[in-house]
């Protein structure tokens, strides 16, 4: 099955990736938005410094903190200082962080004016983000630095609100943000905080927004929670919508949340909100993916009967399409001549694709797999699936944000190793990492020690051991010695080929290497004794697999209860089916807002630009043979591009 790209930043397609967002940083730090500075007056100001600017603008940003951190070595205090931190700040990026991390340490802090300090703090903080250490940029970023400098105060507020976000501190980040709006007076700026807010607020589940509701006496965080609590619930029709926005209004007076934020609510209500009365289901319920068929449709029926998308729920009107693609789409014109006025499939891909060729379809589907091409949409048409190679790009960016640089590669011979060994590939080196060699595994076989030890560069060493060994003449002791410049391999495995590899990494020297995989690895069914063998491995999963969240839990149960074996032993289709009923209602609304998210049992789901359904996960590691969640990465792709400090 094949998912999406995100919108905007991850947001929507990948299609703003991390080298598009550091490209569109001047500074080139980057944060949530551009915090704009007046440019202090500097009569010291010289060619070379204007020609680092210069450079800064074209994104030669080691070039320009070369320039930087030499003029500052011809200047007085607090000039050089100042051109040191801005030396700092040019190279603030994932593939020039060592270089920042020496400018900064650097600088002696006992040196500079409270301004400066609190800007070098912030230039702290970033970094540390950066290296994917949240709690290591709010100790940069102290909260005994707010209000120390007027100048830098909103900087401040903006980088520990990222940080706290980061760090699982939802509440805290928006708290953070609120405070950070009375600062702001640019309103492109104050704009995209208040969407950052509601960001978090769509991003966070249902349980923990009440029990922030319950606690809370601010008549600020007051408004946003309960205006989040009518975007989050079902509504019977715009009426009774326009009712619930105008009481929130009536019991907040004193709110300043922006219009186009509540209007996204209300807005066009009856075109975003889609409420069929009867949904097609072209599901492929005989033939090779009979199983996978029969999970889905598990999911749906268990959706309808259990879920809160639709009061009343449609009629479900169900098309056995088989393999055949042509037979898909025919079932899909009948469909719509029968009556449906919204459809889930096809499935087939090539069905997919002809679809997608049409450029509009008449009613409005949500396909079960993705045309070839990221760039290929249609009107009307939503495309979602469970795509390898999203899974792929994910676990790049956890590397990354795991400040992990260098990567080993293990993927089967075929198209499916091929496919994820390409995503990943591009993913990582977009976030400024490096696949310093990969290998391919034969899938049938169960010694894995070919690859294994190419990969590990264990031949050179036994190589060398026979070199020396013939110059000398004699047997000498040896153990082999791996290569030393992996930060950690990613392996693209089933479960029983997972369960050979990971020990056969250990038996050939490698057991101190990280391993992250994708959610393959898993069958979604606890198996303990069997996969003692996958213990240390992370990996990416689906929130119906590793989430505590009771709504999710209830689901669970009663598909359990109600539904065949096929549901259980595919956990991960039985999820994409429930999602694929209950986003139904969201779907229009997501396409539309880039900042929208639904949370979804298959993951965090946003839409992009040609409607193809983008899935965050969440991550776990096996532990004495069972998975234990890590929760969600905060994803550096999907921060806006941002200018932290503008030039001085």
């Amino acid at each position: 099955m094949q998912n999406p790209q995100p919108k905007s930043p991850l947001l929507h397609t990948l299609a703003l990736v991390f080298i598009t967002l550091v490209a569109s940083c001047i500074l080139p730090s980057c944060a949530d938005f551009r915090l704009y500075t007046s440019k202090a007056s500097d009569s010291a100001s010289s060619s070379q410094t204007l020609r680092a600017e210069k450079f800064l603008k074209a994104g030669k940003y080691q070039e320009a903190a070369d320039i930087f951190w030499s003029e500052a070595k011809t200047r007085p205090s607090p000039q050089k200082e100042a051109l040191q931190i801005r030396a700092a700040e040019a190279v603030l990026q994932p593939e020039t962080k060592l270089q920042a991390q020496q400018y900064l340490s650097a600088i002696d802090e006992s040196a500079l004016t409270k301004d400066l300090l609190v800007r070098k703090r912030v230039a702290s903080a970033e970094l540390a983000l950066l290296s994917g250490q949240p709690q290591v940029a709010l100790y940069a970023a102290t909260e005994k630095l707010i209000n120390v400098s007027e100048k830098y105060n909103p900087h401040l507020l903006a980088v520990r609100a990222k940080a706290l976000k980061s760090a699982g501190m939802m509440k805290q980040s928006i708290e953070t943000r609120i405070a950070l709006n009375k600062l702001l007076r640019n309103p492109g700026q104050l704009k995209k905080n208040n969407e950052l807010i509601w960001q978090t607020l769509l991003d966070t589940n249902n349980t923990e927004l009440n029990s922030w509701s319950a606690s809370n006496n601010k008549p600020e965080l007051a408004a946003w929670l309960s205006l989040a609590a009518i975007q989050k619930r079902p509504h019977e029709n715009q009426l009774s919508l326009d009712n619930e926005i105008q009481l929130w209004r009536t019991s907040h007076p004193e709110q300043r949340i922006p219009n186009h934020i509540i209007d996204s609510i209300t807005k066009d209500y009856a075109s975003f909100h889609i409420t069929p009365n009867k949904i097609a289901l072209l599901l492929p319920l005989t033939g090779r993916y009979s199983k996978v068929a029969e999970a889905v449709y598990a999911g749906i029926t268990t959706a309808r009967e259990f879920g809160e998308a639709f009061n009343p729920p449609p009629e479900l009107v169900v098309y056995d399409t088989g393999d055949d693609p042509i037979s898909a789409i025919s079932y899909y014109q009948r469909a719509v001549t029968e009556g449906a006025d919204f459809i889930i499939g096809p499935f087939q891909k090539d069905a997919v694709r002809i679809l997608v060729k049409q450029g509009s379809v008449p009613v409005p589907t949500l396909s079960l797999n993705y045309s070839d091409s990221e760039l290929d949409g249609a009107q009307n048409l939503y495309q979602f699936g469970l795509l390898p190679e999203d899974e792929a790009k994910q676990v790049a960016e956890r590397a990354s944000f795991e400040n992990k640089g260098a990567a080993l590669v293990l993927v089967p011979e075929g198209e499916w190793g091929t496919r994820l060994l390409a995503a990943f590939t591009e993913r990582f080196h977009e976030l400024g990492g490096s696949v310093i060699q990969s290998e391919r595994y034969f899938p049938q076989n169960s010694d894995y020690s070919v690859a294994i030890k190419s990969l590990l560069q264990l031949n050179q060493s036994e190589q060398r051991r026979r070199n020396v060994q013939s110059i000398i003449k004699t047997n000498i002791e040896f153990e082999p010695r791996r290569r030393q410049d992996a930060d950690f391999i990613f392996i693209a495995a089933s479960p029983q080929q997972a369960r050979l590899i990971r020990p056969q990494l250990s038996f050939h020297f490698a057991s101190d290497l990280p391993v992250f995989a994708t959610s393959h690895i898993f069958s979604g069914n606890e198996n303990i004794s069997a996969d003692q063998d996958i213990n240390g491995v992370t990996y990416c999963d689906v929130p119906w697999l590793l989430s505590d969240d009771p709504s999710i839990e209830l689901l669970r149960d009663t598909l359990d209860l109600q539904t065949s074996s096929s549901s259980s032993r595919l956990p991960r289709f039985a999820a994409l089916g429930i999602d694929a009923y209950q986003v139904i209602p969201h779907l229009q609304r997501l396409s539309a807002n880039d900042f929208d998210r639904y949370q979804g049992t298959t993951g965090k789901l946003s839409i992009d630009a040609q409607n193809r359904i983008y899935r965050e996960l969440i991550w776990a590691k096996f532990e004495k043979g069972r998975p234990e969640s890590l929760g969600e990465t905060p994803n550096i792709s999907q921060d806006f591009s941002a200018q932290l400090i503008s030039p001085e």
